[in-house]
């Protein structure tokens, strides 16, 4: 059996509604049905996750894109980082519609989910140009475009809007073995796209469409994936020219991947129908027949694969059963979430190697293990990042917002307060709070999970002492979290006349510790960004924080 794991999908494998526990939700008891710790585990799901729905906080492709890297390795072209489950569809559904449009641009998105996570080696657009091995060059039509990390792999793409030297060339490696070759382009929100032709001397033809591949507002991605080439081919060209682009459109190119060798476990979960209630809380009118339809779009979406791609069959596992749904229709209880399990663990039985490399070469690749820790947490008690102590008095500035570390190692942890301390009696002073993810434990904040803020900045009250976020309607917390490196996200919008807060003092054991300016030059208790604004939190940390000690803490309530 696989025994390192990673989640991405809905609120079936990380929202606590309808079971009391994280412990109790399907994901949970697949990995306790397996004996597969936490440190073996990785849990990028999100609430409310839409495979099609471009930003990475809502846990869609643009996540799985984002946060499943390799190396630009050579030869062998071996698997890394573990087993996959994807768990997506009613979400896209609900929220979304179920026209044949969203459907065919939601088998885009699971092609190119399946295909990342069997990557060996991947090169973005903006990888090694001219220079060999695996260059790309461009012709003059293409030039490089940031800010695009919302909707494609890396920070960047290449776009043409016009067909003149509209081409793209990609040189295989020298030591490429025959394994499929993957080329990803952003599908366009509406008739905004390309036809894309291939040629080259690795005899690759036909065309690729990107456009009208989502309704207006949202991109998607649109893989092609060439399985018909061979070692012969190691060394020769692929050529894509944008052969006709839309009126005010354009041809988007991300990046290209070369698929594993020895492709490793991926599980795809299905569609389980509804009740009547589950139906009747989105938006959109989705019926069992539409469920049927699109659960046959994923088998035939998986069906391109190889026996290392299975499909965990959610729709028979439930059945329809009233007595295995929570009262709002839509999530499992208890009972519901061990036939989930159940149906997981099928699946992992039905994987199949496909090479003579041996099980352990598909079913155990190589993946980022982790160590064990455990710090306990009383129920009733407050909270904090680790730190060395008290720090010196912080003077609140106006857009300031600091990120803390914090690691949950408890499967059974719930926070439901926030609490920050002021130090000065004043008024005008008012924040904005939350919890960040850093799935992969990389020591910076990646994804928001939570900001009670967000329908409303929290006002520091007049008096010096705690200041707690309310216990309990609008702009409280009630957070379940599997364990894992957390930060403690606080913002500064207004600022009363010299308003002060208590602080930790660095060192931090989860932040860097030393400089080219020698030890003694920070002790770290955070990071820092400056001039952020009054707004919400962003759905993703920005980038360029700057260390900094003596960080206004946030304290959390544990339940």
């Amino acid at each position: 059996m696989p025994d390192y794991w990673n989640v991405f999908g809905h609120s079936y494998l990380i929202f606590t509604v309808g079971t009391l526990w994280q412990t109790g939700r399907a994901d949970a008891i697949f990995r306790g049905s397996m004996d597969i710790e936490h440190n073996n585990w990785r849990n990028y799901a999100s609430t409310g996750a839409m495979l099609t729905q471009e930003g990475r906080q809502h846990g869609g492709y643009a996540r799985v894109l984002q946060e499943v890297t390799r190396s630009q390795r050579t030869a062998p072209y071996a698997a890394d980082g573990g087993a996959a489950v994807l768990c997506y569809g009613i979400n896209d559904m609900g929220n979304k519609g179920v026209t044949t449009q969203l459907r065919t641009a939601f088998q885009h998105a699971l092609r190119t989910c399946i295909s990342r996570w069997r990557a060996s080696s991947i090169r973005e657009n903006n990888y090694n140009l001219g220079t060999s091995p695996g260059q790309i060059s461009y012709g003059a039509g293409f030039t490089e475009s940031g800010g695009t990390s919302e909707f494609s792999s890396g920070t960047s793409i290449h776009r043409a809007t016009s067909t003149t030297n509209a081409t793209i060339t990609i040189t295989l490696p020298s030591d490429y073995g025959g394994e499929p070759v993957v080329v990803c382009w952003v599908g366009a929100a509406g008739a905004f796209g390309a036809t894309i032709t291939f040629s080259g001397t690795a005899g690759v033809t036909g065309t690729l469409s990107t456009s009208n591949i989502m309704p207006s507002g949202s991109h998607c991605p649109v893989v092609r994936r060439i399985t018909n080439l061979t070692a012969a081919n190691a060394g020769q060209t692929i050529v894509m020219t944008a052969t006709s682009i839309d009126a005010s459109g354009a041809a988007e190119f991300d990046c290209w991947w070369i698929e594993a060798t020895n492709p490793p476990p991926v599980i795809v979960c299905n569609i389980a129908r509804l009740t009547a209630a589950g139906y009747a809380s989105y938006p959109n009118t989705v019926t069992d027949a539409d469920v049927a339809t699109w659960n046959q779009a994923i088998a035939d979406v998986v069906a391109e694969f190889d026996g290392m791609v299975q499909i965990a069959d959610l729709d028979a596992a439930l059945n329809k059963d009233a007595s295995l749904i929570f009262t709002d229709g839509v999530h499992p209880n208890e009972f519901g979430a061990a036939r989930i399990a159940d149906a997981l663990l099928a699946a992992t039985k039905r994987l199949t190697p496909t090479t003579s490399l041996g099980n352990a070469a598909h079913l155990n690749v190589s993946a980022p293990r982790s160590g064990q820790l455990l710090r306990p947490r009383l129920s009733g008690h407050w909270y904090t990042a680790d730190s060395a102590g008290i720090g010196a008095t912080y003077t609140a500035v106006a857009g300031d917002m600091f990120a803390l570390p914090i690691q949950v190692t408890g499967s059974r942890e719930r926070w439901i307060r926030f609490a920050v301390e002021a130090i000065a009696s004043v008024t005008g002073t008012s924040i904005r709070w939350g919890i960040y993810d850093d799935i992969g434990a990389s020591g910076y904040p990646m994804c928001l999970v939570t900001e009670p803020t967000a329908s409303g900045a929290f006002t520091i009250t007049t008096g010096a002492g705690v200041k707690m976020s309310p216990a309990s309607g609008t702009g409280s917390l009630n957070q379940p979290l599997d364990p894992g490196v957390y930060w403690l996200v606080i913002k500064f919008t207004a600022v009363g006349t010299s308003h002060t807060f208590r602080t930790l003092k660095g060192p931090s054991l989860l932040l860097p510790n030393l400089s080219t300016g020698g030890a003694g030059s920070i002790t770290p208790s955070g990071w820092k960004l400056t001039g952020q604004g009054t707004g919400v939190l962003p759905a993703t940390f920005p980038a360029g924080a700057a260390l900094s000690d003596n960080c206004p803490y946030v304290g959390v309530l544990i339940n």
